[in-house]
């Protein structure tokens, strides 16, 4: 089965002169600032509409990386981005 996220309501998205990518909600105050392999994880989250599968496919192929290593990743993020309540699952 296929795990699918959203962004949760009040969060916002900057990305740094660094690579990283800054993420706050304002509903709960919560801020995070993601290192650049997480934020290309985030990236490609968001242009496949949240499709973790599919995500971690093509950032493999661009990273020339395991698939199921780049998803086991991707899937921890979004594990810890889901406990503090910027992403939740569909």
């Amino acid at each position: 089965m296929t795990t699918t996220i959203n962004t949760a309501v009040g969060v916002t998205q900057r990305m740094l002169p660094n690579g990283h990518l800054e993420l706050v909600c304002h509903t709960t105050r919560r801020h995070v600032e993601c290192a650049p392999a997480a934020a290309a994880m985030w990236i490609m989250l968001k242009q496949h509409d949240g499709d973790i599968d599919r995500a971690a496919a093509i950032l493999a192929g661009h990273w020339n990386a395991d698939p199921a290593e780049v998803r086991y990743d991707m899937v921890v993020l979004v594990g810890s981005l889901c406990a503090i309540g910027l992403l939740t699952e569909a």
